[in-house]
Order: C-alpha cells, then sequence, then structure tokens
C-alpha cells in the first residue's frame, strides 16, 4: 500500500478532488436522489464535508510531494484558506444556475469544514502520516544500500 501511494504522481489526487467538487457542486442532480427527508441543516453539512475532504486531500497531496522533509504550516494554512476561496467561487457560480438561492451560510460551512481539516492534519495525522511514509523510504534506501555494498 506504502508503494501505491507513494508512486501517485503529484497533483493527481487534488486534480481529482476538485473536478469530483465540480461535479457535485454545478449537477442538478449529481447522486441521483430525486426527494430525500433529510433534517434542515443538511446542505451546510454536505459542505462541511465535502470541503473537509477537499482541504484534507489537497494538504495531504502537498505533504506527500515534501517527503522526507516537513511541509511548512504556512503553505498548509494557504492551501485550506484556498479551499474556503473556492468554496466562495464556486457559490458565486451558482448564482448563475437557475432555481438556486445564493446562501452565504454554504461558504461558512465549507471555510470551517476546510479549517478542521487543517487543524485535524496539523495535530493529528501529520506525524503518523509522516512516519508511516518517511519510514518505508528510509527502509527502502536502507535495503538498496546494504544490497549494493555486498
Amino acid at each position: 500500500m506504502k508503494s501505491f501511494i507513494l508512486s501517485i504522481p503529484k497533483g493527481i489526487p487534488s486534480v481529482i478532488a476538485l473536478l469530483l467538487a465540480l461535479y457535485f457542486t454545478f449537477a442538478n442532480n449529481p447522486l441521483g436522489v430525486n426527494a430525500l427527508n433529510v433534517f434542515p441543516g443538511a446542505p451546510l453539512v454536505g459542505h462541511f464535508i465535502l470541503y473537509f475532504i477537499i482541504a484534507l486531500i489537497f494538504i495531504l497531496d502537498y505533504a506527500k510531494s515534501k517527503l522526507p522533509h516537513h511541509s511548512k504550516i504556512n503553505h498548509e494554512i494557504a492551501l485550506a484558506a484556498t479551499t474556503g476561496v473556492l468554496s466562495l467561487l464556486m457559490e458565486i457560480g451558482r448564482m448563475w444556475q437557475t432555481g438556486y438561492n445564493y446562501d452565504m451560510n454554504n461558504v461558512y460551512a465549507a471555510s470551517f469544514g476546510a479549517l478542521l481539516a487543517f487543524l485535524f492534519y496539523h495535530f493529528w495525522l501529520l506525524h503518523p502520516m509522516r512516519h508511516y511514509l518517511y519510514h518505508s523510504i528510509q527502509h527502502h534506501w536502507r535495503y538498496q544500500h546494504r544490497r549494493k555494498k555486498k
């Protein structure tokens, strides 16, 4: 699994996440569900989850490209802020769609999701992920050099 994760070219997960966000934002009925009885704040929860995942993918993609070195915190914050701005731009884009009312609460929920993705990565996921991927790189490097010496 580690070799598969490390073999994915940088930027590909971010582009896929961005394309999925565009699809889920601008498609009229992306999941093919006609009517669904949900609680009143369901769109806000949906925006929160979608942009949490997008921001986390952006940050993880950036962090993987910086291995074996540490990623910079200001770049991670910039990626989370970019995800919040992306949500604002998508809401503005949806204003021109027919039958959609602009709601700033969706932007707030998406920005809060991006902020929590940054906090989740930085305070909980950073060191386990680096340990998982970094030591596999070091083990591979040491194994290759030991074989050459013999």
